[in-house]
């Protein structure tokens, strides 16, 4: 049994030496950031608001809750799907998250530009 589990864990630690991260992994992690940023400041200056009730509840209980669950939840999925690269479902998803999160950021600043374009008035 011990040879077991020593054997299981050398295949898990080998496992762990092949991580990998592709260009757009890091694009959805900085993508994600900055939707994270830009959603934070205009709740901040209260001309948005959170659609999905679940960031709603951690923004309600504070900023950092928000920013942090945020952060956590896409990092845990993109190292699942980095973890297992080899299939092709995971590096198209990777890839996928990371067009949406930079169609979001287009959005968010083109509402930024709006926002300044009718700043005295909003």
């Amino acid at each position: 049994m011990a040879a077991t589990i020593e054997q299981g864990l050398t295949r898990f630690r080998a496992g762990l030496g092949t991580f990998y991260i592709s260009p757009a992994s890091v694009a959805l992690l900085l993508l994600n950031l900055l939707d994270g940023l830009f959603t934070l400041t205009f709740l901040q200056l209260d001309v948005a608001e959170e659609l999905n009730p679940l960031m709603r509840l951690a923004y309600e209980h504070s900023p950092l809750v928000f920013m942090s669950s945020k952060l956590v939840i896409v990092n845990a999925g993109l190292t699942l799907l980095c973890l297992h690269r080899a299939l092709r479902a995971s590096r198209l998803a990777i890839r996928a998250g990371a067009l949406i999160y930079a169609i979001i950021n287009v959005y968010h600043l083109a509402f930024l530009t709006h926002l300044i374009r009718h700043w005295p008035f909003y």
